[in-house]
Order: structure tokens, then sequence, then C-alpha cells
């Protein structure tokens, strides 16, 4: 056989063994009836490790033959008269199945996916939470579990509002933050998982916590709400109602730029009443009553978590909807199982031949 021709054969086996694997996976995943979704790559970077299969190439086709071990025969003439058989001309099989298995397990590696657009429309208000982060937070005069163990108001308040938020669809909901001064921690949201994450991590030392601006937080809550094009706004105050401080306007006045905007608010007293006090630190209930009054909402506290829920949604019945239209991109499939299948036949075929008919020797 021609040199350069037997040269080739190894290049036309990736291509006999390469060509029906590309079509299987290509109509794979371009079926219509097996994925609803349209084909994407999780990590399209691992393509570069297709350059791995032309060096593959070079040291299977050429450069271990070159390497091969050789055997000293005086009449040379003779064998070549006897011709090299077909095992001599499939001799490159398993190097050629090893590269097509390389080219299936990168494909696998890049992680094919679809995922499929949910489109619906939903009723929805927009709500902003405000949370006091001053230092009297730290006191531990709350309860929880059974039996009961005592916590301190900012876990109190964070498991209220992480629950409140757990189960709320099609409303969008942010958090503002206070003590000696106000934040925005986090923009109206339809993402709850996003936002529970953010209640998670917060810590007393996020702001200055000498001090508590009850008016600047709401203040700040209700300016953020002033920028929604929703047609209801909600407030939902969480604090132990210990105003001394009020750099913007105090807790009177923000109720009523709250009631000009007709927003209410609803507060939640994190604090005993009763009890020992760490710090020396007062819960001070008549503040959030009042600015519940003025702005039509209601006052409760943080262990009346069902009571919120119910007054809440009895409010939210009333209230007028903004009819929203939301996209969620989904996962449809995961199709990298069969590239490696495919890849891990091969592997298995080239391990069997190169261990019985092709087997080298010496």
């Amino acid at each position: 056989m021609n040199r350069w021709l037997r040269a080739l054969v190894p290049y036309a086996m990736v291509a006999v063994i390469g060509g029906p694997v590309a079509l299987v996976l290509r109509n794979y995943y371009r079926d219509p009836g097996r994925h609803s979704g349209a084909l994407s790559w999780a990590h399209p970077q691992v393509w570069v490790l297709g350059a791995a299969g032309l060096l593959l190439a070079w040291v299977g086709f050429h450069l271990a033959r070159a390497r091969g071990a050789a055997m000293g025969f005086s009449r040379v003439s003779e064998l070549a008269k006897a011709g090299g058989g077909v095992r001599s001309v499939v001799a490159p099989l398993p190097v050629a199945l090893r590269i097509v298995a390389l080219g299936a397990m990168i494909v696998a590696l890049a992680r094919p996916q679809t995922y499929r657009t949910i489109t619906r429309e939903v009723d929805s208000i927009d709500i902003m939470i405000v949370l006091d982060l001053s230092k009297s937070m730290e006191e531990t005069d709350m309860a929880r579990g059974e039996p009961l163990v005592q916590t301190d108001r900012l876990d109190a308040a964070q498991r209220v509002i992480r629950r409140f938020i757990a189960g709320r669809e099609g409303d969008r909901v942010g958090l503002t933050v206070f003590a000696q001064q106000a934040m925005l921690q986090c923009p109206l949201t339809s993402d709850m998982k996003i936002l529970d994450q953010v209640v998670a991590d917060l810590a007393l030392d996020d702001i200055p916590a000498m001090g508590t601006a009850i008016g600047d937080g709401l203040g700040l809550g209700l300016a953020s709400l002033r920028r929604s094009d929703a047609k209801s706004k909600i407030v939902i105050l969480l604090s132990d109602g210990e105003n001394n401080v009020s750099t913007q306007m105090t807790p009177q006045q923000a109720a009523e730029v709250a009631f000009d905007d007709r927003v209410k608010v609803f507060t939640v007293l994190v604090g005993a009443e009763d009890g020992p006090r760490q710090f020396g630190n007062t819960v001070n209930p008549a503040t959030l009553r009042n600015i519940a009054q003025v702005t039509g909402g209601m006052f409760f506290k943080a262990t009346d978590f069902k009571e919120l829920e119910l007054g809440f949604e009895t409010v939210r019945k009333e209230l007028d909807k903004t009819r929203r239209v939301e996209q969620e991109r989904k996962k449809d499939a995961e199709l990298w199982v069969l590239p490696l299948a495919i890849a891990l036949a091969l592997i298995g075929l080239d391990v069997l031949l190169a261990r019985t008919w092709l087997r080298r020797f010496p």
C-alpha cells in the first residue's frame, strides 16, 4: 500500500467513527419532540480542549509509530511480499477510538442543556421592608423554639421577614435598614431567594449602630417606593420603637408623608414589653402604634406572625393591584449524559481491542 495512502487511513477511521457519532448527537440535540427549549452550553470555554484531539492524533498516528519497537530480520524482501495483513491496516483503530471519545467527552464537559421561558401575568403590589439595626436590637429578650430559647431581637426580626417573603409570589419586595442612619439594602425585586439571602446575612455592624432613627428609615423606604409605578404600595416596619435620632425627619413626620403618599405602614414591635434589659434599653410600642394608625396600617408584635399574615392579606385584598407580565427562564433538561455514554463506550471498545485482537507485541 502506498505510504501516503497508509498515512491517511488513521484519519479516515476517525472520520468513519466520528461522523455517525456527530450525526447522532446533532439529531439528538435538534429533536423538537425530545427537548422543548433552546439549546445552550453551560461551559463553552471547554471547546478549546479540541486542540488536545490534534495532539492525540499526532502522538498516536505518527510519533508513537516512529518510536515503536523494531526487530532485526535478514530477509526483509520476503516480509514485504507477505504483506501486513488486515491487522496492520487497522492497527491505528484504538487511537482513532480515543480521539472520537475525547470529542464526545468535550461535548459532555461543555454541559449542553435546554431552557424554556415561562411568561405569566400576576397581580402585584410593591412592599418595602424597613428594619431596625440599632444597638438595642442586640438585646436577648425574645424567645424561639420548643423548648423556648432566648434569642436577640435581630434574630427574631430576621425570622419574621424570612417567613413573610418565603411564600410571596408576584409582589415585589425591597429592604431598607436603619440605625443611626438609613440605607437601602435591597431595591424592589421579585427574586425572593436573593432577598432571603440578603436578610439572612444582615448584622448589626452593617451601619453605625449607636442610634435609632425610625423616621429616617421610614422616610428612605417611602422615597424608594415613590420611584415605583405600582398602584398600591406597603411598608412593613420592624423595630423596638425607641426613636432617639432624627436627622431628616421624625417618626411622626414620616408617618404623615406615608399618609400623603397613600402608603399603609404595618409596624411590628421587636422586643418584650416586660422583662430584663441587658443594656438599659426599653421598647416603645406607642411610636409604632401611632405610625400604623396615622397611615391606616396595623400594629403587631413579632411573636404574632399569624396575625401579621392575616392582617396583611386582608388589607392586600382591598388594594388596587398592578398587572405585570413576568418572564422566568427555567431549565428544561440536562443533555450531557448521551455524549458521556458514547465516550465511555468508545473507551471500553478501545481497551478491549488493545488487549485482544490488536494487542501489540512486544
